[in-house]
């Protein structure tokens, strides 16, 4: 498996709070059988959430060593987890945010419990500058549970979905849990990823189950394509077909 989404850069946003609990992190991952990890920080404008790339880059070294001296096989590559703004394409350009792997392919994070009102905007200025958004997380955004139809112009404009699979179990609530299984069902989603923030997550101690009630969904096969085959084409910048409803 390759994970997308995950906070394992220790001490640089609400992730990992110390260089021991990212290599705590790190060999559960390894034991759940993931072989490549984008680490992707918070990036939020305005926020104490605005790390320089110098210590993102210094700090993935160190664990990039770690894995090596414990034969861990994972691979480790750099992202952010962009909270939508105006300036992305200027924070790119300044190096201040990675798109996943240097790829055409952003991860963003949207406002929770409000629709901005010209998000669709900045994401047909993103898509029309060659970006591929990845939207993190949707069946978190309040505003979506009940308006599918937003589900699908996403779509249409060109963007892909990312569900955090520890919403199966009802980690953020039932309605959570409702539209990432709508999500699940209706072949909305291109990626599922961890979101991993700490060593005590609760999809360590439940992914098992988590896996299997997935895949009692949708199969062995679309688990596989969720979890590896369209992440690697994001780390390889290749193409992913949308298939709009």
């Amino acid at each position: 498996m390759i994970d997308i989404h995950s906070h394992v850069i220790y001490a640089i946003d609400d992730g990992s709070r110390s260089y021991e609990e990212s290599l705590s992190i790190l060999k559960k991952m390894s034991e759940m059988g993931y072989r490549a990890i984008v680490c992707t920080p918070h990036y939020i404008t305005g926020s104490k959430y605005v790390e320089n790339n110098t210590n993102k880059l210094n700090k993935i070294q160190l664990l990039r060593e770690f894995v090596e001296k414990e034969k861990l096989n994972l691979h480790l590559y750099l992202g952010n987890e962009i909270y939508i703004d105006s300036e992305i394409e200027n924070l790119i350009k300044k190096g201040e945010v990675y798109p996943i792997n240097h790829s055409r392919y952003l991860l963003v994070e949207f406002p929770v419990s409000r629709l901005m009102n010209d998000l669709m905007n900045l994401l047909f200025l993103l898509r029309n500058k060659g970006y591929i958004p990845i939207i993190a997380h949707p069946e978190r955004y309040l505003y979506l549970q009940d308006n599918h139809e937003l589900l699908d112009k996403f779509l249409e404009m060109g963007c892909l979905f990312q569900g955090n699979f520890s919403c199966i179990i009802g980690k953020y609530g039932e309605h959570t849990k409702k539209l990432f299984l709508y999500m699940l069902k209706n072949n909305y989603y291109h990626f599922l990823a961890t979101d991993v923030h700490h060593e005590t997550d609760i999809l360590f101690q439940k992914f098992h189950k988590i896996k299997k009630m997935i895949i009692k969904e949708i199969g062995e096969e679309a688990f596989q394509i969720l979890t590896y085959e369209n992440p690697l084409k994001v780390i390889r910048n290749d193409k992913i077909e949308i298939v709009l409803k």
